[in-house]
Protein backbone atom coordinates (compact mmCIF):
# COMPACT_ATOMS: atom_id res chain seq x y z
CA UNK A 1 0.00 0.00 0.00
CA UNK A 2 1.58 3.15 -1.10
CA UNK A 3 1.77 6.08 1.88
CA UNK A 4 1.61 9.60 2.67
CA UNK A 5 3.64 11.90 4.64
CA UNK A 6 1.63 14.86 6.07
CA UNK A 7 3.85 17.75 7.46
CA UNK A 8 1.29 20.20 9.15
CA UNK A 9 1.35 21.50 12.59
CA UNK A 10 -2.08 22.33 12.65
CA UNK A 11 -3.97 19.72 14.88
CA UNK A 12 -7.62 20.70 12.48
CA UNK A 13 -5.75 20.96 8.94
CA UNK A 14 -3.46 17.69 9.29
CA UNK A 15 -7.01 15.70 10.93
CA UNK A 16 -8.99 17.14 7.89
CA UNK A 17 -6.07 16.09 5.23
CA UNK A 18 -6.00 12.24 7.17
CA UNK A 19 -9.69 11.99 6.32
CA UNK A 20 -8.85 12.67 2.70
CA UNK A 21 -5.82 10.76 2.10
CA UNK A 22 -7.46 7.69 4.59
CA UNK A 23 -10.52 7.78 2.64
CA UNK A 24 -8.84 7.60 -0.97
CA UNK A 25 -7.13 4.60 -0.07
CA UNK A 26 -3.30 5.56 1.18
CA UNK A 27 -1.60 4.91 4.34
CA UNK A 28 -1.02 8.02 5.99
CA UNK A 29 1.79 9.27 8.63
CA UNK A 30 1.86 12.70 9.55
CA UNK A 31 4.54 15.28 11.47
CA UNK A 32 4.21 18.07 13.02
CA UNK A 33 7.38 19.68 12.77
CA UNK A 34 10.28 19.01 9.81
CA UNK A 35 12.57 17.46 12.26
CA UNK A 36 9.95 14.73 12.61
CA UNK A 37 9.39 14.92 8.91
CA UNK A 38 13.41 14.23 8.46
CA UNK A 39 12.95 11.88 10.86
CA UNK A 40 10.75 9.75 9.13
CA UNK A 41 11.77 10.04 5.98
CA UNK A 42 15.18 8.66 6.95
CA UNK A 43 13.30 5.18 8.69
CA UNK A 44 11.50 4.95 5.17
CA UNK A 45 10.80 6.98 2.56
CA UNK A 46 6.86 7.76 2.12
CA UNK A 47 5.36 7.87 -1.79
CA UNK A 48 4.82 11.41 -1.41
CA UNK A 49 5.30 14.04 1.07
CA UNK A 50 2.29 16.60 1.56
CA UNK A 51 3.36 19.69 3.37
CA UNK A 52 1.90 22.78 4.95
CA UNK A 53 3.08 26.50 5.06
CA UNK A 54 2.77 26.71 8.76
CA UNK A 55 5.82 24.23 10.32
CA UNK A 56 7.50 25.60 13.24
CA UNK A 57 11.01 24.88 13.16
CA UNK A 58 11.25 25.36 9.27
CA UNK A 59 10.61 27.58 6.60
CA UNK A 60 8.28 25.43 4.14
CA UNK A 61 10.87 26.68 0.89
CA UNK A 62 14.06 25.50 3.25
CA UNK A 63 12.25 22.14 4.21
CA UNK A 64 11.96 21.67 0.17
CA UNK A 65 15.06 22.21 -0.22
CA UNK A 66 17.23 20.55 2.74
CA UNK A 67 14.62 17.43 0.92
CA UNK A 68 15.81 17.99 -2.77
CA UNK A 69 19.31 18.18 -1.76
CA UNK A 70 19.81 14.76 -0.11
CA UNK A 71 20.43 12.26 -2.56
CA UNK A 72 18.28 9.70 -0.68
CA UNK A 73 15.85 12.07 0.72
CA UNK A 74 15.36 13.57 -2.63
CA UNK A 75 13.05 10.74 -4.36
CA UNK A 76 9.13 11.36 -3.25
CA UNK A 77 7.69 14.31 -5.32
CA UNK A 78 6.43 16.93 -2.25
CA UNK A 79 2.77 18.83 -2.55
CA UNK A 80 2.81 21.91 -0.96
CA UNK A 81 -0.27 23.68 0.44
CA UNK A 82 -0.51 27.53 0.50
CA UNK A 83 -2.60 30.43 1.42
CA UNK A 84 -0.32 32.70 -0.86
CA UNK A 85 -1.80 32.87 -4.23
CA UNK A 86 1.58 35.20 -5.43
CA UNK A 87 2.73 33.21 -8.83
CA UNK A 88 6.41 34.29 -7.79
CA UNK A 89 6.04 32.44 -4.58
CA UNK A 90 4.29 29.84 -6.54
CA UNK A 91 7.35 29.72 -8.84
CA UNK A 92 10.32 29.94 -6.00
CA UNK A 93 8.10 27.12 -3.90
CA UNK A 94 8.72 24.97 -7.16
CA UNK A 95 12.51 26.03 -7.85
CA UNK A 96 12.69 24.45 -3.75
CA UNK A 97 12.01 21.32 -5.03
CA UNK A 98 7.88 21.11 -4.47
CA UNK A 99 6.52 19.24 -7.72
CA UNK A 100 2.79 20.30 -7.28
CA UNK A 101 0.75 23.30 -5.32
CA UNK A 102 -2.80 23.63 -3.70
CA UNK A 103 -3.80 26.85 -2.94
CA UNK A 104 -5.99 27.67 -0.04
CA UNK A 105 -8.96 27.64 0.27
CA UNK A 106 -8.50 23.91 -1.15
CA UNK A 107 -10.61 22.64 -3.80
CA UNK A 108 -10.57 18.96 -3.38
CA UNK A 109 -10.76 18.09 -6.91
CA UNK A 110 -7.45 20.19 -6.82
CA UNK A 111 -5.89 18.43 -4.17
CA UNK A 112 -6.97 14.78 -5.16
CA UNK A 113 -5.69 15.26 -8.85
CA UNK A 114 -2.34 16.96 -7.21
CA UNK A 115 -1.82 13.72 -5.25
CA UNK A 116 -2.43 11.29 -8.05
CA UNK A 117 0.05 13.15 -10.32
CA UNK A 118 2.43 12.73 -7.11
CA UNK A 119 1.93 9.77 -6.62
CA UNK A 120 2.26 8.10 -9.89
CA UNK A 121 2.82 10.06 -13.50
CA UNK A 122 1.67 6.60 -15.19
CA UNK A 123 -1.82 6.46 -13.36
CA UNK A 124 -5.13 8.50 -14.76
CA UNK A 125 -4.67 11.79 -13.63
CA UNK A 126 -8.19 12.63 -12.73
CA UNK A 127 -10.43 12.52 -9.45
CA UNK A 128 -11.86 9.08 -8.63
CA UNK A 129 -13.93 8.15 -5.77
CA UNK A 130 -15.23 4.73 -4.85
CA UNK A 131 -18.73 3.88 -5.71
CA UNK A 132 -20.91 1.39 -7.58
CA UNK A 133 -23.32 1.21 -10.08
CA UNK A 134 -24.22 -0.78 -12.52
CA UNK A 135 -22.24 -0.57 -16.95
CA UNK A 136 -23.54 -1.86 -19.88
CA UNK A 137 -20.51 -2.96 -21.54
CA UNK A 138 -20.93 -3.60 -25.19
CA UNK A 139 -18.41 -5.10 -28.10
CA UNK A 140 -19.88 -5.46 -31.21
CA UNK A 141 -22.59 -7.84 -30.59
CA UNK A 142 -21.48 -8.37 -27.32
CA UNK A 143 -22.57 -7.06 -23.74
CA UNK A 144 -21.77 -7.52 -20.61
CA UNK A 145 -23.47 -5.97 -17.46
CA UNK A 146 -21.01 -5.30 -14.90
CA UNK A 147 -20.21 -3.17 -11.55
CA UNK A 148 -17.73 -0.27 -10.79
CA UNK A 149 -15.21 -0.51 -8.84
CA UNK A 150 -14.51 3.44 -9.29
CA UNK A 151 -15.67 6.09 -11.21
CA UNK A 152 -13.54 9.21 -12.64
CA UNK A 153 -13.71 12.13 -14.56
CA UNK A 154 -11.98 10.47 -17.31
CA UNK A 155 -13.12 6.78 -16.72
CA UNK A 156 -14.25 3.81 -14.35
CA UNK A 157 -12.77 0.73 -13.10
CA UNK A 158 -14.40 -2.55 -13.35
CA UNK A 159 -13.58 -5.45 -11.34
CA UNK A 160 -13.29 -8.63 -13.66
CA UNK A 161 -10.70 -12.08 -13.14
CA UNK A 162 -11.44 -11.21 -17.16
CA UNK A 163 -10.87 -8.31 -18.43
CA UNK A 164 -10.05 -7.42 -21.91
CA UNK A 165 -6.46 -6.47 -23.26
CA UNK A 166 -5.44 -3.13 -23.06
CA UNK A 167 -6.11 -0.93 -25.82
CA UNK A 168 -9.27 -2.85 -26.79
CA UNK A 169 -12.25 0.11 -27.53
CA UNK A 170 -15.73 -0.65 -26.32
CA UNK A 171 -18.60 1.09 -25.46
CA UNK A 172 -20.56 1.74 -22.03
CA UNK A 173 -23.71 2.96 -20.90
CA UNK A 174 -24.61 3.55 -17.33
CA UNK A 175 -26.27 6.42 -14.92
CA UNK A 176 -24.58 8.19 -12.19
CA UNK A 177 -26.83 7.50 -8.94
CA UNK A 178 -28.72 11.30 -8.17
CA UNK A 179 -28.85 12.09 -11.77
CA UNK A 180 -31.25 11.27 -14.41
CA UNK A 181 -29.23 11.48 -17.44
CA UNK A 182 -28.17 8.26 -19.03
CA UNK A 183 -24.27 8.55 -20.47
CA UNK A 184 -22.79 6.64 -23.24
CA UNK A 185 -19.17 6.35 -23.70
CA UNK A 186 -16.79 5.48 -26.56
CA UNK A 187 -13.96 3.99 -24.18
CA UNK A 188 -10.28 2.24 -24.35
CA UNK A 189 -9.05 -0.33 -21.89
CA UNK A 190 -5.81 1.47 -20.88
CA UNK A 191 -5.03 -1.12 -17.84
CA UNK A 192 -6.15 -4.67 -17.51
CA UNK A 193 -4.67 -7.38 -14.49
CA UNK A 194 -6.34 -10.90 -14.10
CA UNK A 195 -5.23 -11.31 -10.45
CA UNK A 196 -5.85 -8.81 -7.33
CA UNK A 197 -2.53 -7.17 -5.61
CA UNK A 198 -2.49 -5.24 -2.32
CA UNK A 199 -3.52 -2.02 -4.18
CA UNK A 200 -5.95 -2.93 -7.15
CA UNK A 201 -8.54 -5.87 -7.25
CA UNK A 202 -8.38 -7.96 -10.55
CA UNK A 203 -9.54 -5.81 -13.46
CA UNK A 204 -9.61 -3.24 -16.16
CA UNK A 205 -9.61 0.39 -16.33
CA UNK A 206 -11.31 2.52 -18.83
CA UNK A 207 -10.47 5.83 -20.71
CA UNK A 208 -13.46 8.03 -21.67
CA UNK A 209 -12.79 9.33 -25.26
CA UNK A 210 -13.59 11.97 -26.83
CA UNK A 211 -15.58 13.65 -24.04
CA UNK A 212 -17.24 17.02 -24.39
CA UNK A 213 -16.32 20.21 -22.64
CA UNK A 214 -19.87 20.37 -21.28
CA UNK A 215 -19.68 16.44 -20.03
CA UNK A 216 -16.25 17.48 -18.61
CA UNK A 217 -17.93 20.04 -16.76
CA UNK A 218 -20.98 17.84 -15.54
CA UNK A 219 -18.80 15.45 -14.42
CA UNK A 220 -16.05 17.44 -12.55
CA UNK A 221 -19.12 19.62 -10.38
CA UNK A 222 -20.66 15.56 -9.79
CA UNK A 223 -17.33 14.47 -7.91
CA UNK A 224 -16.71 17.64 -6.36
CA UNK A 225 -19.86 17.34 -4.70
CA UNK A 226 -19.32 13.88 -4.02
CA UNK A 227 -16.12 14.02 -2.16
CA UNK A 228 -17.23 17.12 -0.17
CA UNK A 229 -20.55 14.72 1.11
CA UNK A 230 -18.36 12.49 1.68
CA UNK A 231 -15.71 13.93 3.94
CA UNK A 232 -18.91 15.26 5.61
CA UNK A 233 -20.20 12.04 6.86
CA UNK A 234 -17.05 11.02 7.85
CA UNK A 235 -16.07 14.32 10.02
Amino acid sequence: MKWVLVVESSDVDREYLARIIERLGYKLFSAKSGEEALHFMNQSLPNTLIMGERIPDYDPMELGRTIKEDRILSSPPMLLMTSNPDHLFHERARQAGFNEIVQRPMSIRKFFTSLEICLSSNRRLCIRAPMSFPVLVKQGIDKLSMMTHNFGEGGMYLPTTDPLPGKTEVDVEFKLPGLRNEFSFRSQVVHAQNKDTDEVPAGMGLKFLNMKPAIETVFGIYMENFLVKRMAMTA
